[in-house]
C-alpha cells in the first residue's frame, strides 16, 4: 500500500474512531390514532370530540357546519459528529444530520347541529432533509432546516395580524389560516395559491 494511501486510511480510521452519534427529537401535538375508536359518525358531537382529543390545531367554518383539524408530528434528526481535534479544533466537531418525521392528521367535519358527519385520518412518514454544520463538541444543535413543521400555532398570531403589511392584510379574507376560509395542514408552502401575495411581500423584504 503506497504511503499516501496508508496515511489517508489512518486519518479516516481516526476520524471514525472520534465520531459519535446523536439523536434530536421534537414533537407537536399528541398521537391521534389511539382515540379514533371513540369517534362515530352521526353520534359524536363537537363537544365530545374536544373533550376526547382536546382543542384542534385548526378549525374553520365550512358550508353546512364546521371543520376541525388535529395534527401530530414526531420529528427526529440523526446526527453523526466527527471530532476535529486532529486538525487543531479540539473544541469543535463537524456534524452531518438527516431528518425525518412521523405524522398523523385527522380531519373532522361537523354539521350545523355540531354532530360528526365524516372524518378522514392519515398517517405517514416523510423525510425533512439533510444538513451539516460546525458545532461545539459538547452541544447538539439541529442541522436540518425543518422549521416549516414547527411554526407557532395560529392562535398565537391573532394579535400580530393587526400589524401586518398591506399585502398580507388585503389577503386576510382568503387566508386558510385565519379560521374562516378553510384548513391547510402544517408545512404547506406559502409560495402558491391563496398565499401568493404574502410570498411576494416576503421576497421583497429579503
Amino acid at each position: 500500500m503506497p504511503p499516501s494511501t496508508s496515511a489517508s486510511a489512518v486519518l479516516l480510521l481516526s476520524a471514525v474512531a472520534a465520531a459519535g452519534c446523536t439523536t434530536i427529537g421534537r414533537r407537536y401535538g399528541e398521537p391521534v390514532s389511539p382515540l379514533l375508536p371513540t369517534l362515530r359518525d352521526g353520534a359524536t358531537t363537537l363537544s365530545d370530540a374536544i373533550a376526547t382529543l382536546g382543542p384542534p390545531a385548526r378549525m374553520s367554518p365550512v358550508p353546512g357546519g364546521v371543520a376541525m383539524l388535529y395534527e401530530f408530528v414526531d420529528g427526529t434528526e440523526n446526527q453523526l459528529g466527527i471530532n476535529l481535534e486532529l486538525v487543531g479544533l479540539e473544541w469543535f466537531k463537524f456534524a452531518i444530520g438527516r431528518g425525518s418525521a412521523e405524522r398523523e392528521e385527522l380531519l373532522l367535519l361537523f354539521d350545523d347541529d355540531a354532530v360528526l358527519r365524516s372524518s378522514d385520518y392519515r398517517a405517514w412518514r416523510e423525510k425533512t432533509g439533510n444538513g451539516f454544520g460546525f458545532q461545539l463538541f459538547f452541544v447538539a444543535l439541529p442541522t436540518v432546516d425543518s422549521k416549516h413543521l414547527w411554526e407557532s400555532p395560529e392562535q398565537f398570531t391573532w394579535g400580530r395580524r393587526a400589524l401586518e403589511p398591506l399585502t398580507v392584510t388585503l389577503n386576510e379574507g382568503n387566508s386558510v389560516t385565519s379560521g374562516t376560509h378553510g384548513i391547510e395542514m402544517r408545512g404547506t408552502p406559502d409560495s402558491a395559491g391563496q398565499r401568493t401575495l404574502e410570498s411576494q411581500h416576503k421576497r421583497r423584504r429579503r
